[in-house]
């Protein structure tokens, strides 16, 4: 009985520690975010932007793929617009030196830089690997997660974001008939 005691306090901790920790899935609500902008510092919740479908994409200055992927998502925001498609691009991993070069390279961005210093929000969506992205529907559900990325990686984005704006909450703006593919942009470096 008295190892019941000892081992009761370590289950508890283990609870604790895991409690923001889920795997994110289509068809869940996406756990909020409550984290700031990194070169305008203004508040960002994820739970503000419901209406609107968010593409949030955990990526890494030093991975190839995730810098080919941005220019792609800053299109697709453009194209649309930022009152219907949020753009929110989470560093993973950085250190905090890269952190301040970013800050200075994302103020000409047209995407929304947000800075997870401790990997708090890359912790609630289970994000262990980059590129990393998740589309976010008007509703405020997971609609579909990318790990990866490739050949034919934006026709899928593309097909996935425009799933997102059909299945919209009352009252919203109706979705665009389609999301062309932006017209080859200039990789972020």
């Amino acid at each position: 009985m008295n190892r019941f005691w000892l081992i009761l306090p370590l289950i508890a901790c283990a609870a604790i520690a895991n409690a923001g920790h889920v795997k994110a899935v289509p068809g869940m609500d996406a756990p909020d975010i409550n984290s700031y902008n990194a070169v305008t510092h203004e508040r960002l919740r994820l739970s503000e932007l419901k209406g609107k479908v968010v593409v949030m994409t955990f990526w890494a200055s030093w991975c190839g793929p995730c810098r080919a992927e941005l220019p792609h998502l800053e299109a697709l925001q453009e194209h649309v617009s930022r009152d219907k498609l949020v753009v929110i691009a989470i560093p993973y991993g950085e250190s905090e030196d890269q952190i301040s070069a970013l800050r200075r390279l994302a103020r000409d961005w047209k995407l929304t830089l947000v800075v997870d210093s401790f990997g708090s929000i890359a912790a609630r969506y289970d994000v262990t690997s980059v590129p990393h992205l998740i589309i976010i529907d008007r509703a405020g559900k997971i609609r579909s997660v990318h790990v990866g990325y490739g050949e034919g990686s934006i026709d899928e984005l593309v097909t996935d974001i425009n799933a997102a704006f059909v299945d919209a909450p009352p009252g919203a703006t109706p979705a665009p008939a389609s999301v062309p593919p932006p017209a080859s942009p200039t990789p972020t470096g």
